[in-house]
């Protein structure tokens, strides 16, 4: 079994407060320890061809946005771990749309520990020390482990380490999801204003939950819950719906206060790691990561409020090349270390997702050349 020889450095990151670092802070802390990941990366073929084809040493790395970064896309083509193939214990797949190739993240142990190490930090920032009830809006057989280890698999394993007991609110009839009354029934016996959160794919949440609420007149009084929700916004963008008339529903029928429906970035590619709503409406980033806005035509470093193709930097990736990856996503960066909410480090807004996103070329440059 591989030893990950920065695992003291990434527990010592956690001393500082999940949201405690300023920028300079972070690019101090993290650098180091990002190079010498990318040093143990290059035992994967395509990840040196890669560094070999850019010119590019590990050493002469000054800064982490000089990191090269890799297109979330290239987990549908190549293999990326960095480990032996005797150290990966599962293969997380993304959800992709039907007939789309989805991505492959090889997963070892060293890297599910600093995951669920990171998850749970930034859970009891936002929930408090104490295990809660946890209430999922999807079905008890996506945590089955017969079945394919999947991005709301990781969602729903991830989320659900900080909880003292799981209800799961669907079930599955036939091809399709449905509220379970006999869950519902679980749920509306709780305490009124009891701590609880609760965890979902925003697309499931409205095209599954709200519909039947409506339709059986369903109002509960979850005042003291906290709704964690992301992914499927494009979908609801096509239908128009707005993130504040999707918060308003939540309100109206799951009665959790508004300012505790936060819709989370997140991918998986970098499981582990989730950028939360802060009571602003921000998103901030975990001591453990970084966030880069590049332009989409330079790809060089957007300034402050510019729109660009969101770059999310890593530690916690031991099995796979995640120091640092490209998405498909924009967003622009609000500020640095000056949200009225009182954490440190950038702010920033997720915007959506770039229609029919490739970053051309990049294959060419991961494939080796095998002699040529």
């Amino acid at each position: 079994m591989t030893v990950n020889p920065n695992d003291h450095l990434i527990s010592l990151i956690w001393k500082y407060g999940v949201y405690d670092l300023t920028e300079i802070e972070r690019e101090n802390i993290l650098l180091p320890i990002i190079k010498e990941q990318i040093r143990n990366a290059l035992i994967n073929p395509h990840i040196r061809s890669y560094y070999e084809k850019v010119s590019m040493n590990p050493e002469d790395i000054s800064s982490l946005a000089d990191v090269p970064w890799v297109p979330v896309t290239m987990f549908k083509e190549f293999d990326l771990a960095t480990v032996p193939a005797d150290d990966i214990v599962k293969i997380l797949r993304s959800s992709g749309t039907t007939g789309q190739q989805t991505s492959k993240i090889p997963l070892d142990k060293i890297t599910i520990q600093n995951q669920n190490r990171s998850l749970s930090k930034i859970l009891a920032h936002y929930l408090g020390p104490k295990r809660l009830i946890f209430i999922v809006i999807d079905h008890p057989e996506i945590n089955d482990p017969a079945h394919e280890f999947s991005a709301r698999t990781a969602g729903v394993r991830g989320l659900s380490l900080y909880a003292r007991k799981t209800i799961y609110l669907l079930k599955k009839e036939g091809d399709y999801l449905t509220v379970n009354p006999e869950a519902l029934e679980e749920i509306r016996q709780l305490d009124r204003g009891i701590p609880v959160y609760l965890f979902g794919f925003t697309w499931i949440i409205w095209s599954v939950c709200i519909p039947y609420f409506k339709k059986h007149d369903i109002h509960l009084h979850l005042s003291g819950g906290t709704l964690f929700h992301g992914g499927g916004w494009k979908n609801l963008q096509n239908i128009a719906v707005g993130k504040d008339f999707f918060t308003m529903n939540i309100r109206d029928f799951f009665g959790i206060p508004s300012y505790r429906v936060l819709d989370f970035y997140g991918m998986a590619e970098q499981t582990g790691i989730i950028f939360p709503d802060c009571e602003c409406g921000y998103k901030h980033v975990p001591a453990c990561a970084k966030i880069i806005i590049r332009n989409i035509q330079t790809l060089k470093p957007c300034g402050e409020g510019e729109r660009g193709l969101i770059e999310v930097m890593s530690i916690l990736p031991n099995s796979y090349y995640g120091q640092a990856l490209l998405t498909e996503d924009t967003g622009r960066i609000i500020g640095w270390d000056g949200c009225p909410c009182g954490r440190r480090g950038v702010f920033f807004e997720f915007l959506n997702r770039v229609e029919r996103a490739e970053i051309r070329g990049c294959g060419d440059t991961f494939r080796v050349d095998h002699g040529r």
